[in-house]
């Protein structure tokens, strides 16, 4: 049986068809990078063309110092964005109200934002190299009756960032994933695809500037148990690890998005 996945390194990355691959290993954090290239290849993945990137790690609730974790985020956002970090917009896809797709609200809530935080004040502040920030959650179709992306494409018109960062709770096809997989791309993402209740995608294509979407599976399609083809699992500790995954996350976007700050300080900023 064919189980649905987010994850493209859950699939058969052969290099011979327009897929490279590579990887790198920075303070015992290994990030896994796989570039999709081709027509051919996005067709047999099922996934869009682009780079993505795979960063493992050990369950969070046993990790004692995230600094590599989070480094290794820093380090990916960087190579996917070519640099890009003033002007941005972050987005908190998900539903608040179902713990394994809070990951992008719960993210939302401890990102810095800047953006109506005037010249003046940044000097008042001795904060004059704060870049700009935004965020938005536009909650799901079913609260609100608008997808997604026209929320966000609505923000993007207004706003005008630069790049547009999307961090949303992913499925994994194996146990060994769930949340402990950090993967990031440029090729943007299609919300609920995981879960078979995929959206119009946030991507470059349908906002109009460089996105990037950010996220760690939560769910497994369990589709292959008897009785039930709709059935989605997730750990026991979910509410926990998701806690801390958005925490991570969300960190390391500020001190992408915030360089010139140290880690004491973003923290007391969120």
């Amino acid at each position: 049986m064919n189980i649905r996945t987010d994850l493209v390194s859950e699939e058969n990355l052969s290099e011979d068809d327009g897929i490279t691959t590579n990887q790198r290993i920075l303070d015992g954090i290994k990030t896994e990078i796989a570039e999709i290239k081709t027509d051919t290849a996005a067709k047999r993945l099922n996934k869009p063309i682009g780079k993505y990137c795979t960063i493992r790690f050990d369950r969070l609730e046993n990790i004692l110092d995230t600094a590599p974790l989070k480094a290794s985020i820093v380090e990916a956002l960087r190579e996917l964005t070519n640099g890009i970090n003033d002007n941005a917009l972050i987005v908190g896809l998900g539903n608040a109200d179902i713990t394994p797709d809070a990951l992008g609200p719960l993210c939302a809530d401890s990102i810095i934002a800047t953006r109506h935080i005037t010249e003046e004040l940044k000097k008042n502040l001795e904060l004059e190299n704060l870049h700009c920030v935004s965020c938005i959650v536009p909650g799901v179709l079913g609260k609100t009756g608008i997808e997604a992306v026209d929320i966000i494409k609505a923000a993007v018109n207004e706003i005008k960032p630069d790049i547009v960062i999307a961090v949303d709770a992913l499925a994994a096809r194996t146990p060994e994933n769930l949340c402990r997989t950090v993967q990031m791309t440029d090729s943007g993402i299609a919300p609920g695809s995981g879960v078979k209740n995929e959206r119009k995608a946030i991507n470059r294509d349908n906002l109009g500037v460089p996105t990037v979407a950010l996220g760690i599976p939560t769910v497994i399609d369990a589709s292959w148990l008897p009785g039930d083809e709709n059935m989605m699992v997730t750990p026991k500790e979910i509410d926990l690890l998701i806690s801390r995954a958005a925490a991570v996350i969300a960190r390391s976007v500020n001190m992408f998005f915030q360089p010139s700050l140290d880690e004491e300080t973003i923290e007391s900023l969120t």
